[in-house]
């Protein structure tokens, strides 16, 4: 599979909301971000499976800052963007929603195995890790796949929220 290929379901154009809600305008520009610095060291992991008998491994700087980028993604979306997007919904439609209780337990599932994914490449990088980072790159990427999916569900019940509050 390329490079280019793979992760190109990654929704990085997902349209800016109003400016009274910058933070999530943050978010996923900090999205983009990190989306190229995956794309950045699959690259070079998928760059050896062309060449067998050339090994080649992103640097540990790369993938070190992928791991760090990752999880104050994870982090700041968990301790500050979710909830504030959940309570601004529920506020505004009067009620408790149902997308959060089905949405949030999906972003959690992801952010299981993605903090699994950062506990191992984070810090005390070898050629035995390093052997096993695409399989784990696939892996996190179909995480990131879904946890930006359930992210954008969020963002459009915001949205939708937003200019049912507006127009009335």
């Amino acid at each position: 599979m390329k490079a280019t290929e793979f992760g190109k379901t990654f929704n990085t154009t997902l349209q800016n909301v109003d400016e009274k809600y910058k933070w999530v305008n943050d978010m996923i520009k900090a999205r983009q971000e990190l989306v190229l610095m995956y794309m950045k060291i699959l690259n070079v992991s998928l760059s050896r499976s062309s060449n067998q008998n050339d090994v080649c491994y992103p640097s540990y700087e790369d993938v070190t800052s992928f791991c760090n980028h990752l999880i104050d993604y994870i982090s700041h979306g968990h301790f500050d963007l979710y909830p504030k997007i959940i309570e601004l919904i529920e506020n505004a439609s009067g009620r408790s929603l149902s997308i959060a209780n089905r949405t949030m337990p999906k972003i959690e599932a992801t952010t299981e195995y993605l903090m699994r994914f950062t506990d191992k490449y984070a810090e005390d990088l070898n050629e035995k890790k390093m052997a096993s980072l695409q399989h784990d790159l696939a892996n996190a990427g179909k995480c990131l796949e879904q946890r930006f999916r359930n992210e954008d569900r969020l963002i459009i019940a915001l949205r939708l929220v937003h200019s049912l509050v507006s127009e009335g």
